[in-house]
């Protein structure tokens, strides 16, 4: 049996929106639609949410999640590159003797995320026995070629690529962003010499609200109703 592992990074302290991860979003704390997409599933043999708060950790075993350990306070910052957090998480499950076969990385922050996308998703990954990552992706609505800068002191627009401006958009090549709901990791991804190489799994863009700021938040709920 394949033994997966979700980590979930969910640190306490948030700049934008405080105690993002927790705040209440139609009802329930914002990380329960990662954790009951995960559980319903059923792919998963390990589901940890790895946080430096125990206020997180509390609620998310409520949810029927045991956290295992928290995570240490100096890879807890702002600037903590992500693969900091899956290195800390691995190596402290090896020290108990468990290892993984697939490892996956899935957010807290995108409350639009369903089981079936990880489904879908673990089917890509299957199909190509590991050789590649898989990252959920969503298409920009616009060509960025026509994107536009704002100059500081006098708060004009002016165009980033002017060459491009006015060129017709179905001369340029669809372009994708990271729609933060999740990653599969390659096999052997860990060793340092290994090159990352990604295979896109695209949502809708109704589908997928990374939530960073007050805004996100609104627009995720709105999606959220209308997907009711």
């Amino acid at each position: 049996m394949v033994k997966r592992i979700a980590i979930i990074p969910a640190r306490g302290e948030s700049k934008r929106i405080k105690n993002k991860n927790i705040k209440n979003f139609q009802g329930k704390p914002l990380i329960f639609y990662t954790l009951n997409a995960l559980k319903k599933s059923k792919l998963f043999s390990k589901i940890h949410v790895s946080t430096d708060s125990s206020k997180i950790k509390t609620i998310v075993q409520k949810f029927g999640v045991k956290v295992d350990f928290l995570r240490n306070k100096n890879i807890s910052k702002d600037n903590t590159p992500v693969s900091e957090v899956i290195r800390f998480v691995l190596k402290e499950f090896k020290k108990i003797n468990e290892k993984f076969d697939e490892i996956w990385l899935v957010y807290a922050t995108n409350p639009l995320i369903r089981n079936e996308y990880l489904k879908k998703a673990n089917k890509i990954y299957l199909n190509n026995k590991g050789k590649y990552s898989i990252i959920s992706v969503a298409k920009y609505n616009y060509p960025n070629e026509w994107a536009l800068k704002l100059n500081k002191k006098n708060k004009t627009l002016s165009p980033l690529f002017p060459k491009l401006i006015k060129k017709d958009s179905k001369k340029f090549s669809k372009k994708f962003c990271d729609a933060g709901m999740f990653v599969i990791y390659q096999k052997n991804f860990e060793k340092k010499s290994m090159r990352l190489k990604y295979l896109p799994f695209e949502l809708p863009i109704w589908s997928s609200v990374d939530i960073d700021d007050m805004d996100d938040f609104n627009l995720a709920r709105k999606f959220f109703q209308i997907s009711k």
